[in-house]
C-alpha cells in the first residue's frame, strides 16, 4: 500500500516540476555557470561557512542557486530571557515541517512556551528545527535564462507571515537559508530555517547531493550548561529529497542515500563529536522517507550514528507516514527521548519535540 501511494503520489508530483527554461548541451557556454550570489552570509553581521555540493552536481546546484535570495539573519531581543546559557534538560529542541504559508509558528511558539507540548511544564528555552518556511519581496532575484524554479506553493492567504516577518516579530534568533524558488513567477524562495531563544554561533550551510531539487542542510551551535560547566550543542537541519528524477520514473531510485551520507560525512570531524566542550549533536528534520520507513538508508544510517536517544515516538508525522526525525549523539552522561505534537499546526506535518535528560548509567 505504501508503494501505491508513492507513486500515485509522484505521477502528481511529476505534474508539478516545471521544465527547465534552459538547458544547454556545454555548460561552459554561460559566464559563471557554478556562481551563485546567494551563497553568502547576507547583510549582517554573523558569517556562514558553506559546503557547497558535489563538483558533478555543480552545474544544477547553479542554476537553482541563483532562483533564490541571500540567506536571513537575526539576532534574539527577548528582554525577558534569563541570562546566560540554559541547562541541557531545560531546553526543548523541535523539528517541524512549516508548508510554507500554511504553517503557524507564533502559534507553535505560544503553545510551546505554555507548556501544551511538554505535559504542562511551560518552555521558556527552545530551538526550532523548521523546514519549508518560505519567504517573499525584493530579495527574491528576477528569474533569469539560466535559473530553475520548483513548482509553487502558494499561499491560501497571501498575508500570511514569512522569514522576515517572523524574524522581525518574535525575537528570536534566526536564521533561514532558502534552497529553492517557489515558481518561476513569484518573488518567493522556500527552504530551512533554525529559530531559537539562544543566540545561534558557527552558522554553516551545506549543499546536499542534487536529485531532483536544490537542496540545502544547515546548522548552527548554542551554548548550555552542564554539571561540569558552560557547553557546545550543535544543530543540523535538513529536509531530503521525497523523489528521485523524470529519468529514473521518480520512485525507482532512493534519492535519500547520497544526501544523509553527505551529512554524516561531514558529521566525521571533532567539532561534533562528544567531548569536554561539546555536549553533543542534534540532527533533525524531514527525511521524507515515504518508501520504506524506518527500514530506509535515511533512517537506518542516522539511526547508527545515533548515541543517547533512549525513546521515539513511533507515530506517523504525515499522512504518507513517520517522516521526521531527531537523532542526537550525545555525551555519555545525557539521554534525549522525541515524542509527537498531537497538533498541526497548519502545517501538512506534525512537530517532533526532543527532550534532554541526565542518564548516568547509559
Amino acid at each position: 500500500m505504501r508503494r501505491v501511494s508513492l507513486l500515485l503520489f509522484a505521477v502528481i508530483a511529476s505534474a508539478m516540476v516545471p521544465l527547465p527554461v534552459v538547458t544547454p548541451q556545454d555548460p561552459s557556454h554561460i559566464s559563471g555557470v557554478n556562481t551563485c550570489a546567494a551563497r553568502v552570509a547576507g547583510p549582517t553581521d554573523t558569517a556562514i561557512t558553506w559546503h557547497v555540493g558535489p563538483v558533478e552536481d555543480a552545474h544544477m546546484l547553479g542554476q537553482w542557486c541563483r532562483g533564490v535570495g541571500n540567506p536571513l539573519v537575526f539576532h534574539a531581543s527577548t528582554p525577558d530571557r534569563p541570562p546566560g546559557p540554559p541547562p541541557l534538560e531545560s531546553l526543548v529542541v523541535v523539528t517541524w515541517n512549516a508548508h510554507l504559508a500554511g504553517g503557524e509558528l507564533e502559534t507553535l511558539v505560544a503553545n510551546l512556551r505554555a507548556g501544551r507540548l511538554t505535559d504542562g511544564v511551560p518552555v521558556d528555552r527552545f530551538v526550532l528545527l523548521l523546514q519549508e518556511l518560505y519567504r517573499r519581496g525584493p530579495e527574491v532575484p528576477t528569474f533569469g535564462p539560466d535559473t530553475r524554479s520548483a513548482f509553487a506553493i502558494r499561499a491560501r492567504n497571501p498575508n500570511a507571515p514569512d522569514a522576515r516577518q517572523y524574524g522581525e516579530r518574535l525575537g528570536l534568533s534566526l536564521v533561514y537559508i532558502p534552497s529553492m524558488r517557489n515558481g518561476a513567477d513569484l518573488f518567493e524562495d522556500r527552504g530551512n530555517a533554525i529559530v531559537s531563544t539562544e543566540p545561534l554561533h558557527d552558522l554553516f550551510a551545506l549543499e546536499l547531493p542534487f536529485e531532483r531539487q536544490r537542496r540545502v542542510a544547515i546548522g548552527a551551535t548554542i551554548n548550555v550548561r552542564t554539571g561540569t560547566g558552560i557547553a557546545r550543542l550543535n544543530l543540523l537541519n535538513t529536509h531530503l529529497e521525497p523523489l528521485s528524477s523524470p529519468k529514473s520514473l521518480w520512485v525507482f531510485r532512493n534519492p535519500r542515500r547520497r544526501q544523509v551520507a553527505a551529512i554524516l560525512d561531514m558529521l566525521q570531524v571533532p567539532r561534533f563529536e562528544p567531548s569536554r566542550t561539546v555536549v553533543g549533536t542534534i540532527v533533525g528534520g524531514d527525511f521524507n522517507t515515504i518508501q520504506d520507513g524506518v527500514e530506509e538508508e535515511a533512517y537506518t544510517q542516522a539511526r547508527a550514528w545515533t548515541q543517547g536517544l533512549v525513546a521515539e515516538d513511533p507515530r506517523t508525522t504525515h499522512y504518507l507516514g513517520r517522516l521526521d526525525y531527531l537523532f542526537v549523539r550525545l555525551a555519555p552522561e545525557w539521554a534525549a527521548r522525541t515524542t509527537r505534537a498531537n497538533e498541526r499546526f497548519g502545517s501538512d506535518h506534525f512537530p517532533v519535540i526532543g527532550r534532554f535528560s541526565t542518564s548516568p548509567g547509559r
